[in-house]
């Protein structure tokens, strides 16, 4: 290699090094929350017959475990949904096959109690980036 190519290329990456150095920071992106994990949605009361079965289970109530997927708060994806009974907080029970069969038929994952955010939140998230899409592009 002879002279002159070897300083072209260390002219060239000078140059490319300071290009990168003042090049202008780019945009701070948002942090978007992501939800994972399980969540139990009420349905309804524990029958009074598990109650009996076990005295302790007095204040829980029945609500479906499901396998959850959601941005700020929003479900975009609920999956693996099985009746259960649970505390009101984070404590749930496995019902046995042979109870909770008939109960999902009284107790179908329709009835479950979602808040409004959870349930139509990821509509109002992509009206939102879409309007938004829409004025940035307008402009």
């Amino acid at each position: 290699m002879t002279r002159h190519a070897a300083s072209v290329r260390w002219g060239l990456l000078v140059t490319v090094a300071a290009l990168l150095a003042l090049a202008p920071a780019a945009e701070a992106k948002i942090p978007i929350p992501i939800n994972t994990g399980n969540e139990v949605f009420e349905v309804g009361p524990l029958p009074d017959t598990l109650k009996a079965m076990n005295k302790s289970l007095a204040s829980w109530k029945l609500g479906y475990l499901c396998d959850r997927f959601g941005i700020i708060g929003a479900d975009v994806w609920t999956w693996n949904c099985k009746l259960v009974a649970y505390d009101g907080t984070k404590g749930y029970s496995d019902l046995p096959d042979a109870i909770r069969g008939p109960l999902e038929k009284e107790y179908p994952m329709s009835k479950a109690q979602r808040g409004a955010w959870n349930h139509y939140g990821i509509v109002v998230l992509v009206m939102v980036v879409v309007g938004l899409g829409a004025l940035k592009s307008a402009a």
